[in-house]
């Protein structure tokens, strides 16, 4: 037997410790027949308050999902504007909404600029994914330039599924084209969605000073999106999603799921026994306001 919510417990001990207060304080304390109903009443509504329950045998189910694999650009020019609060932190938001929605699927995520590198590999623990998320940041580049085809490698090698689902989440990086890319996935059984964090009027940098980040010729350096990198999603069945939508990327994971990942995995079971001291509380309730007791002792006599 345990409790499921133990901290109401902790009423018993102020209880006892306010009827002791009442005793030494000479407020009249009375142990009759009533009081003591009363009070066993309150005694077994805390018991189950914290309700009550019996450990079953565990449970051995079968889960099925697919492997998702989110690809995040950190590259400098996802500090932009253009989709508030910046094209990152949406991202970031996106990631959240879509992982705390999905009980079914395995996820993994990796960072990217012109390296790749793994932050997590899949899982399906909400809470490490959502506590990555908060962290990403792109003050963790270490190199300049966006290349795509190493991330797509690289969700490759994470997943043994046929058909592993990548989201892409960027601007588009810096190609003017991406067929190699394109044929390079979709060879590899990839289904690669493109989620554009970027407006086709672009937005401004700020350099480390926090004016606006200029290039060589001094001119201010704009950042659009680069709808080139669509051409992957086109080649490999996945679709492009245009700004931070959650609805949208979840319902293209659905649709794409081939629930090829078969987990099995133990899940314990309670019986709930919360209506016993419920049941007894109530009971001594309507004794303690009730005459019933004296009037089968006056019957008696």
């Amino acid at each position: 037997m345990t409790f499921m919510a133990p901290l109401w417990l902790w009423l018993l001990l102020f209880f006892g410790l306010y009827l002791v207060y009442r005793r030494q304080r000479g407020g009249g304390l009375v142990w009759s027949v009533r009081s003591i109903f009363l009070m066993s009443s309150i005694v077994f509504a805390i018991l189950a308050l914290a309700r009550p329950v019996a450990m079953q045998e565990p449970v051995s189910i079968e889960q099925r999902g697919s492997d998702v694999i989110f690809a995040i650009d950190i590259s400098r020019s996802m500090q932009a504007t253009d989709i508030a609060p910046s094209r990152l932190e949406a991202a970031k938001q996106l990631l959240s909404s879509v992982v705390e929605a999905d009980d079914t699927n395995r996820f993994g995520v990796l960072a990217f600029t012109t390296n790749p590198v793994i932050l997590s590999p899949l899982t399906r623990d909400d809470e490490l994914l959502l506590h990555l998320f908060s962290g990403l940041d792109t003050s963790m580049v270490m190199t300049r330039g966006t290349e795509i085809g190493g991330a797509l490698e690289l969700a490759r090698k994470l997943s043994r599924s046929e058909h592993p689902i990548v989201v892409l989440l960027t601007d588009g990086g810096d190609s003017l084209g991406y067929s190699q890319e394109a044929a390079k996935a979709r060879a590899a059984g990839l289904i690669v969605n493109v989620v554009m964090l970027a407006t086709s009027s672009g937005g401004t940098l700020k350099a480390e000073d926090g004016k606006l980040l200029r290039n060589e010729e001094g001119g201010i350096v704009v950042t659009a999106r680069n709808s080139a990198i669509d051409a992957i999603a086109d080649a490999t069945g996945g679709v492009v999603i245009d700004g931070a939508d959650a609805g949208a990327l979840a319902a293209a994971i659905k649709a794409q799921g081939m629930a090829d990942i078969r987990e099995r995995r133990k899940i314990i079971l309670f019986r709930e026994y919360f209506y016993v001291p419920l049941a007894l509380a109530l009971l001594f309730a309507m004794l303690g306001m009730t005459d019933v007791i004296s009037r089968i002792g006056g019957r008696r006599a």
